[in-house]
């Protein structure tokens, strides 16, 4: 049900503002609106819209306390000086700790690389450290295309003023040393740079340390300092502050609390003599107890309206329902939260949606999965979505019951009610009769609507309201008598009640603003006019057809559903007519994983298109209450 609402003004001197906003504001669900919005007549009013100072201490906190792992949940007694000094230090610990890590990462980045260059000459086997003493040899490292290499092998390889020695090889690139005479490295050097041979210094260093030795044990080495980085840091990733973390705890909440008193104020107004003004949103009860409890503050004046609510800016949407209907809220918002002074249908969707869903997969050991697995997701993840599948998958199990079905076998316990598959015309007639209930329904609540918000021509000439229910109840008055050949209603009178709601129907606008005592008139010529009431009558007509054999599909569904797990028996069953586990097993998987989705999906689609498009418009705004925005400290 959507709560009433009080809309509420608090109101005192600009030196109390602090503390209003932490005794009262922070402490009640309400929803704050920007006062100078509000009160945009009144002149002489100042807002509060300089930016929080207290940001970025907050951003520092944000930071932290994903490392921290300590809570304070109580009030904290810090001054806001101690608070930000707290905070500062273990800021400044930990910005060191970043630094070192950072420059660590660097090291690695560069030693990583510099291993990299080195690893594709690990097979030649020489002292690094005798590279930068060779003085009447030429050697260049590097590496060249395959198909050049192989060029060089069929003209130079023999060429004794060259020594080429290849390490290594990939399908692109052959890596290797050539060797030259000093005096012959200009020439050399031309002939491999026609080859597109890509030099690489192999440099006998690496952070100022020198490399010798052959190239396996100098990266035996390099692997060696690459452990010990890592190691390093761990070590800095693991410091934790010195100081008691509760304390620290406690500056985090001292620092989120000043945030929010500050946010807080951005909604307040100032008058010219120095009193601030607070607006919004509160439930009747929460404004009720606020009200007693300012009695007793002389320094604060609280004024609350809930009789004519309406008259100020449109109030916002709290729901409130009962523990098992309230996790359905989940659908409703889906679709869109009621507007205040509309129904809620999240109980109207909790119940039909659970009785179609186990009309549709009935069936108890793969219900009571279903019911385990929501129940499941909703203990460890908190979601709406398992505590739906949990009632669902009861339903599911209580319909099982009633056609006999348990993993697909229908005979280990008798039917209580009946087994879809033993007569497919009445449960598809069936299924159809419980659509044309819910329809009806749905006009019934639209009826409700339209009472409540006194809205009397679409109580009267909408296609959901009572023209149409009188029309669609005349037609299946009509037809059942036609079909059962029981004179439920006669054909003239029939006639009459689909004729004349129909015509309320068709000129609906017209007779809205007749009602309304409004001049009418055509925005378009008469037999523009004629067509288009033709073609909105049509339409109408069509979804009255559409919608109710719509539900032909949760017929279909119970059918298809005993269909397939009797497929699966059949694939499981041997020669000698015993069962095999294991298919038993994963047919029943893959029919709960794949129709129990589509089920799902399709029984939320009849409640949107075909039930809540008839009663419920869901352009309700939501209720934000400045106490539920305020993170958990």
């Amino acid at each position: 049900m959507v709560e009433r609402m009080a809309y509420v003004n608090l109101m005192g001197h600009i030196d109390d503002l602090d503390r209003v906003i932490e005794d009262y504001v922070a402490r009640y669900d309400i929803q704050l609106e920007y006062a100078s919005k509000e009160l945009a007549e009144t002149e002489g009013l100042e807002t509060f819209n300089s930016d929080n100072p207290y940001a970025p201490e907050m951003r520092k906190c944000e930071r932290i306390k994903k490392i921290l792992s300590a809570r304070w949940d109580g009030e904290s007694s810090m001054t806001s000086e101690e608070a930000i000094k707290a905070l500062n230090a273990a800021q400044d610990l930990y910005d060191n700790r970043d630094q070192k890590i950072k420059l660590l990462e660097q090291k690695k980045k560069a030693l990583e690389d510099y291993m990299a260059i080195l690893e594709p000459f690990s097979s030649l086997y020489f002292d690094m450290g005798l590279l930068r003493d060779f003085k009447l040899i030429h050697l260049c490292f590097g590496k060249m295309p395959l198909s050049n290499f192989k060029q060089l092998e069929a003209f130079l390889y023999i060429d004794p003023e060259i020594l080429f020695i290849e390490s290594s090889r990939s399908k692109e690139y052959v890596w290797g040393v050539y060797a030259t005479p000093d005096a012959l490295k200009e020439k050399i050097d031309s002939i491999f740079s026609s080859l597109h041979f890509e030099r690489i210094k192999l440099a006998n260093e690496f952070d100022g340390e020198k490399i010798s030795g052959n190239l396996a044990s100098a990266i035996d080495g390099l692997n060696a300092k690459l452990a010990e980085i890592d190691a390093e840091m761990g070590m800095q990733a693991s410091v934790q502050i010195k100081s008691d973390p509760r304390k620290l705890a406690e500056a985090f909440a001292k620092i989120q609390e000043m945030y929010y008193v500050y946010e807080a104020k951005k909604f307040a107004t100032k008058t010219p003599k120095d009193y601030f003004v607070f607006v919004g949103w509160m439930s009747e009860a929460d404004a009720g107890k606020l009200q007693k409890e300012v009695a007793y503050d002389n320094k604060v004046i609280f004024l609350g309206d809930s009789h004519k609510v309406m008259s100020y800016s449109t109030p916002p949407t709290k729901l409130k329902n009962p523990p098992l209907i309230r996790y359905f809220e989940f659908f409703t918002a889906m679709y869109g939260l009621p507007s205040y002074g509309e129904i809620d249908p999240t109980a109207f969707l909790a119940v039909t949606y659970t009785l179609l869903f186990g009309l549709m997969f009935g069936d108890v050991g793969q219900g009571a999965l279903v019911s385990a697995l929501g129940l499941l997701l909703y203990k460890l993840k908190g979601l709406a979505l398992g505590a739906i599948m949990a009632v669902i998958g009861v339903s599911s199990m209580l319909f099982g019951f009633l056609y006999g079905s348990v993993f697909g076998f229908e005979d280990w316990i008798p039917a209580i009610w009946r087994r879809p598959n033993d007569n497919i015309t009445y449960t598809l007639f069936f299924a159809v009769g419980i659509g044309i209930f819910l329809i009806f329904s749905a006009m019934a609540l639209n009826i409700a609507n339209s009472i409540k918000q006194k809205n009397w021509a679409k109580l009267v000439f909408s296609p959901n309201g009572a023209a149409g229910f009188v029309f669609y109840a005349a037609v299946i008055s009509l037809v059942l008598s036609i079909v059962l050949g029981h004179p439920f209603i006669t054909v003239s009178i029939a006639i009459a009640f689909i004729i004349a709601p129909l015509i309320l129907i068709a000129f609906r606008e017209p007779l809205t603003k007749l009602a309304a005592r409004k001049k009418i008139k055509l925005e378009s010529t008469v037999p523009m006019f004629i067509l288009e009431t033709v073609i909105e009558l049509f339409e109408v007509l069509l979804t009255y057809f559409t919608n109710t054999v719509s539900f032909v599909r949760v017929g279909a569904f119970a059918l298809s559903h005993a269909g397939m797990m009797s497929v699966v028996l059949l694939l499981s069953r041997s020669e000698a007519g015993t069962f095999n586990p294991m298919v038993i097993v994963l047919g029943n998987a893959v029919v709960i994983a794949l129709e129990g989705l589509v089920v799902g999906i399709q029984v939320l689609r009849l409640q949107f298109y075909e039930m809540f498009s008839r009663f419920f418009e869901g352009e309700g705004r939501a209720f934000e209450s400045y106490k539920g925005a305020k993170p958990s400290k």
